[in-house]
């Protein structure tokens, strides 16, 4: 059975540039982390999960997720990638605090960007061994 999750079609090539986009938020979450600014950190985390999720669907499949909703690429990448299940764990537990960090009125503490960035760096450790190098 064929999922209803929308996707885009995306030249294979350019997973180069979805993977260098997650190392960059994935480098400003630990320089934020380090400046203390929790919230900062918590959505660099977040972005450097989506766009590794989608550095991986491109290079194995050509697609990425094109649902508004976020955790739909989870989805996606477990359909696509079945492998990829128990790491898509970390992916999922980040993606659901997204709306939470971005738009509600409360801070990120401490804690809530470590587990971020615990999950985050598991996760895009994966991927990059799903990757050339």
């Amino acid at each position: 059975m064929v999922s209803k999750i929308p996707r885009k079609a995306r030249d294979k090539s350019s997973y180069v540039n979805y993977l260098k986009k997650a190392e960059q938020f994935a480098e400003a979450m630990k320089n934020s982390f380090k400046d203390r600014n929790y919230d900062a950190a918590a959505l660099n985390g977040i972005h450097a999960i989506i766009s590794s999720i989608d550095a991986v669907l491109v290079f194995r499949c050509g697609v990425v997720s094109a649902s508004q909703n976020h955790e739909d690429a989870v989805g996606l990448l477990i359909e696509l990638i079945p492998e990829g299940k128990t790491q898509a764990k970390h992916a999922l537990e980040v993606i659901k605090k997204k709306t939470v960090v971005e738009y509600w009125d409360t801070l990120s503490s401490e804690r809530d960007a470590l587990e971020i960035i615990k999950h985050t760096e598991r996760f895009l450790e994966w991927v990059k061994t799903k990757l050339p190098s």
